[in-house]
């Protein structure tokens, strides 16, 4: 088959796309027909040995967590989906094995693609969409009536986040993001919209039960003057801030503010989900641009450039099986955004 395989730590040289040996279902797996994957910054950060204490590698890797594709085979014990249903899933950075024509999953790490999403727009979500669910339920714990503010709302995970809030119950989700993308935001669902280059959202009058810093640009100890006396500071970094508060507050008692970091674990059921707010109509990615297998560095440059940039929605999408490019202005307008966050 064909795949992009990583044969060392470097730059971008040490990324080349060739034929390779397919993979087989495993016991309790499922072989997929790989349709589209995401592009997420943590495949650059390996590729560039930048997490290697956290994630060490051996080569040849073939990166790529976030997949949607077709059933192909079943392995041993694997019965929830049938060969040629269309699926999503997180196959998990430290795994990989997304940038090839076919990719072997944990069959509980599978969901079924929503009717609404192409398979490029699901192949966008699963790190993405995981963390942004599992940050404001699981560590938040936001629910009816509550307030948080999504810093970096026009991001990949930002910008899932401010939805996802909305049906959890929220009653203020209030967002960050630049000039450029106010109105993109406030279009999510997000009110107020704070333009981050003359509002700091640290001093302003307002408190939130939740502080989702969905860049990592922010602190637990800059936060506190705006967060509730029971409020909850999520981050998606596990600075070096965030794990002393964390662990400092491991056993005080009572209600206190908490520092949390989000390690986004690989779930089909979150998956299903999200799904389901998909065909709700009331959860949808937003894409850059779509580009073949043949142009992944291009692809992974681009997303580093973005993560430094913090450009608004999904960095890229790569169409694996298509032969020629797809234009930007190939891809449905109405939900992409490429101005600078």
């Amino acid at each position: 088959m064909k795949a992009a395989v990583i044969d060392g730590y470097g730059g971008s040289d040490v990324l080349h796309v060739r034929e390779v040996a397919g993979p087989v279902a495993h016991p309790g797996e499922v072989l997929i027909r790989v349709r589209a994957a995401g592009v997420n910054p943590v495949d650059w950060k390996i590729r560039r040995g930048d997490i290697r204490p956290f994630v060490p590698r051996r080569f040849p890797f073939i990166p790529g967590g976030d997949i949607a594709g077709e059933v192909e085979t079943l392995g041993e014990g694997a019965s929830r989906f049938r060969p040629g249903t269309p699926v999503f899933a997180l196959c998990g950075a430290a795994r990989g094995g997304g940038y090839a024509e076919f990719v072997a999953v944990k069959e509980d790490r599978l969901a079924r693609k929503p009717e609404a999403w192409s398979f490029e727009e699901a192949a966008a979500v699963p790190i993405a969409g995981l963390t942004a669910l599992q940050a404001l339920r699981d560590l938040g714990g936001l629910g009816e009536g509550q307030s948080v503010l999504v810093n970096g709302a026009s991001g990949g995970v930002g910008h899932l986040a401010v939805p996802i809030a909305r049906v959890l119950g929220a009653r203020v989700v209030a967002a960050t993001c630049g000039p450029r993308n106010v109105d993109f935001v406030r279009a999510l669902g997000a009110d107020p919209v704070l333009d981050y280059t003359h509002d700091d959202f640290t001093r302003r009058s307002d408190s939130y039960d939740v502080i989702f810093d969905a860049v990592a640009t922010s602190s637990f100890p800059a936060c506190r003057l705006v967060l509730k006396p029971a409020g909850t500071y999520i981050a998606t970094l596990p600075s070096p801030s965030v794990l002393f508060w964390s662990a400092a507050q491991a056993f005080r008692l009572g209600p206190h503010q908490r520092a949390r970091f989000i390690h986004v674990k690989a779930s089909g059921v979150d998956l299903d989900y999200l799904a389901r707010l998909a065909d709700d109509g009331r959860l949808r990615p937003t894409l850059d641009r779509v580009l073949p297998l043949d142009q992944v560095r291009d692809a992974l440059v681009q997303a580093l450039r973005q993560t430094r940039a913090q450009q608004a929605g999904r960095a890229y999408v790569e169409e694996l099986l298509r032969k020629e490019p797809i234009q930007l202005n190939e891809l449905d307008l109405a939900h992409r955004v490429a101005a600078p966050r």
